[in-house]
């Protein structure tokens, strides 16, 4: 469950890095519109490679996943080995357990994951839940908790995200899942709110949870979701941190989650700065 970057993207990738350090930040924020929707379509128009590969060589199950995860990719900003991850987990789990639990995503953002987490579901004809939370505003501000050191930096990105930062509205998600994508409402229900306001109130409702997914950088957003929602992980559950090893905040929450629940778990990675562990026997 884990890819490298092709080397033209990490080129570019640097090339962004560097200039973002050179040019001054209006003008940079002025070229990064137009760089980061170059950026993205060269990651698909690479990926395709894979798809056209998996099918050329009848390689059913692998053509599916690349298929899906090349679907999806225009609205995501996880990458293709994120959301491999993604779908290699849930699959996994449904081969394995049947229906073990829901699936949840905090932090939605376009609704890609999300739409490639209810495909998955889907594939199997199951009830499958999948909830989906988001304020649908964008990011919170960041806190003191999400700084390397005062007035330094929340994370190694290549533009920083601010408030409204990463926003999907509402509307645009539903569009996605239940039109574009032929999703069923019934079994994909879309939360709108703030962490704090909505998971305290919905976490009975969601019952049992299979996967978990975590795409939400800042050191207080996830700390809430974890603490609201880990218990409720079945186990041999997947927990998804997205912006472990991109944002300070995200790997702090997490850390400190696990030294506090006395869990020694061996994350593993995804490639591009994700991390997941399965919750193990007794992980509460």
């Amino acid at each position: 469950m884990s890819s490298k970057r092709p080397f033209v993207v990490q080129v570019i990738r640097r090339l962004m890095m560097a200039l973002k350090t050179i040019l001054p930040q209006r003008v940079y924020a002025g070229l990064f519109g137009v760089a980061i929707e170059i950026y993205r379509k060269l990651l698909r128009a690479l990926y395709l490679r894979r798809v056209v590969y998996y099918w050329l060589k009848g390689d059913q199950p692998n053509y599916e996943k690349a298929r899906t995860v090349y679907r999806v990719m225009p609205y995501s900003l996880v990458g293709s080995s994120g959301l491999e991850l993604t779908y290699e987990a849930a699959e996994k789990l449904m081969n394995e357990e049947g229906n073990p639990g829901a699936f949840v995503e905090c932090g939605v953002a376009e609704g890609g994951s999300s739409a490639l987490m209810a495909m998955v579901a889907g594939k199997f004809g199951s009830e499958q839940k999948t909830w989906l939370f988001d304020s649908f505003e964008g990011l919170p501000s960041p806190t003191d908790q999400d700084f390397d050191q005062p007035g330094g930096s929340t994370r190694a990105y290549v533009k920083p995200l601010g408030k409204g930062s990463c926003l999907g509205t509402k509307e645009a998600v539903e569009n996605l899942l239940f039109r574009k994508f032929g999703l069923d409402s019934r079994n994909i229900h879309l939360v709108k709110g703030w962490f704090q306001d909505t998971l305290p109130v919905m976490s009975e409702r969601i019952g049992p949870i299979a996967l978990l997914r975590i795409d939400a950088d800042w050191f207080e957003s996830i700390n809430c979701c974890l603490e609201n929602l880990y218990n409720q992980v079945v186990q041999n559950g997947y927990i998804i941190f997205d912006d472990y090893g991109l944002c300070v905040g995200a790997k702090k929450a997490t850390d400190e989650f696990l030294a506090r629940r006395g869990l020694l778990v061996a994350l593993s990675f995804d490639g591009r700065g994700g991390a997941f562990f399965r919750k193990p026997p007794g992980g509460g």
